[in-house]
């Protein structure tokens, strides 16, 4: 009886996540041998340095169709083609589980619910103002899901703590910074490569970038504290209600935590190295690996503070590897996605197949087009520049051609790339529900209610756009 039952419980369990990444490699790899082959030719941007397409280039060649041992080649080759992302992942894990580890993070999480439990209101004020806070530092591109998502449990602990669930957690992490990745103001990666690539002065039309960044973060907030709120007064109104989240619990022992003083520095340590992360990122040209890096010097400051031995700290450091293994390898595979279309030739097929499309609608209904069109490709080109190298070397002639200003184009862009992190696998949401310890399917039920209103949002901001011919000042 409970064999049957365990096995029942094991058919309606969700699919693992690398099942679900490589039941979409099996899908691109069958579409390799079905949609033609084409290719536009690729060309070097001297004002951007970036390698973009030359929109009238588009042929058909013959199709090079994707063979069994090459797709399961397409594993290993993204792997190393996402190399510095997995290794990031990595540092970032291992870094933090050294900082958890000397009990700063228990003890700073034990200050705030004292902290809530004598004043209710506390606990709705932190969260909002953490929303804001990372929906601004996302739209400046110097925090992105690469930097995040090692934060996450500890969000989902203090989640739980504050007596909510683990989807608040995210809530309050991972949906800010995609948020405000989205609705980004002076992202270099995204806005600058695309007005780049656009012939539009760098960082132009902010003012209206802006006052969606603020709607998007109000609408994010609005809605977390909604659900935050709801599962605070019934609990068995929770999404996951009824999975065990043990490893994220705070227990009464961890609770009482001290908050001494060498927590307190290991904590400004930490706080420290994100804000050497910030500047870098926005004034010296830094990337992935010099985020690495700090975050490697941070578990070495760290473990001085507390006396540790330089042994003790490297033992640590290792086993905080370990807990980013399944994170750091998942990148690697979704990249193995693009891999498969890329050989097949039919990546450049589908991006030209749609432009095509898009040509036969009114103003209006092609900005809708170009939004639905720059959400899908973002499954194939997780990369926010690489999508920008990509794509606006066509939307931005397409916009000229039914009339739109190319500032609207690059709008376009930035919704299409940003919001749709949130959705597709190939994104980092399955690195957040695996380490939050929440189902895909209850991730998507808790977040796709929120992005069909940010959507509605979007297409509305898209029509203000058009209406006031939103332009490069």
């Amino acid at each position: 009886m409970v064999l049957q039952e365990k096995e029942k419980k094991e058919k309606r369990s969700f699919p693992h996540l690398f099942v679900i990444l490589m039941s979409v490699i099996i899908i691109a790899t069958v579409l390799t041998y079905i949609v033609p082959a084409g290719n536009y030719e690729r060309i070097v941007d001297e004002a951007t340095g970036q390698t973009i397409i030359d929109p009238l280039s588009f042929e058909y060649v013959e199709k090079t169709p994707v063979g069994p041992f090459a797709m399961l080649l397409s594993v290993q080759e993204g792997l190393i083609q996402a190399a510095p992302i997995t290794f990031l992942v990595f540092m970032a894990f291992a870094s933090l589980y050294l900082v958890q580890e000397t009990g700063a993070v228990d003890a700073s999480i034990a200050l705030m619910v004292r902290k809530t439990k004598k004043n209710e209101k506390l606990s709705s004020i932190t969260i909002a103002f953490i929303i804001y806070v990372l929906a601004a530092w996302g739209s400046t591109g110097t925090i992105s899901y690469e930097q995040i998502i090692a934060f996450i449990p500890i969000f989902c602990t203090l989640a739980i703590a504050l007596g909510y669930d683990p989807l608040v957690g995210l809530g309050m992490s991972f949906l800010p910074v995609g948020m405000g990745f989205a609705s980004s103001t002076v992202n270099p990666f995204t806005i600058g490569v695309a007005q780049g690539i656009a012939e539009l002065p760098l960082f132009s039309g902010i003012a209206l970038r802006l006052i969606i960044l603020a709607v998007m973060s109000t609408l994010t907030v609005v809605y977390v504290l909604w659900y935050a709120n709801r599962v605070k007064k019934d609990p068995s109104k929770s999404i996951v209600a009824g999975i065990d989240f043990g490893e994220l619990e705070i227990d009464e022992a961890r609770l009482s935590t001290e908050f001494t003083t060498a927590r307190k520095m290991t904590l400004l340590t930490l706080l420290l190295g994100v804000g050497i992360m910030a500047y870098g990122l926005s004034t010296q040209g830094w990337y992935i690996n010099e985020v690495a890096a700090i975050f490697v010097a941070v578990s070495i400051v760290s473990g001085l503070i507390n006396r540790w031995s330089p042994n003790k700290i490297a033992e640590v450091f290792v086993e905080g590897l370990s807990k980013g293994v399944l994170s750091a390898l998942v990148v690697g595979v979704a990249r193995g996605i693009l891999v498969v279309i890329s050989k097949g030739n039919i990546l450049d097929t589908i991006i030209y197949s749609a432009s095509s499309v898009l040509t036969n609608f009114g103003l209006y209904l092609s900005g809708i087009g170009m939004l639905i069109v720059q959400s899908l490709l973002n499954f194939l080109i997780p990369s926010g520049s690489g999508q920008a190298a990509t794509s606006m070397p066509i939307m931005a002639p397409l916009a000229d051609l039914i009339g739109m200003n190319r500032q609207i184009s690059v709008l376009i862009f930035q919704f299409g790339d940003g919001f749709s992190n949130l959705i597709w696998p190939t994104s980092f949401i399955l690195i957040a529900c695996s380490l939050s310890k929440i189902p895909l399917n209850k991730y998507y039920k808790f977040v796709l209610p929120f992005l069909g209103i940010a959507f509605v949002f979007q297409i509305l901001f898209i029509i203000l756009a058009i209406n006031i011919n939103y332009g490069p000042f």
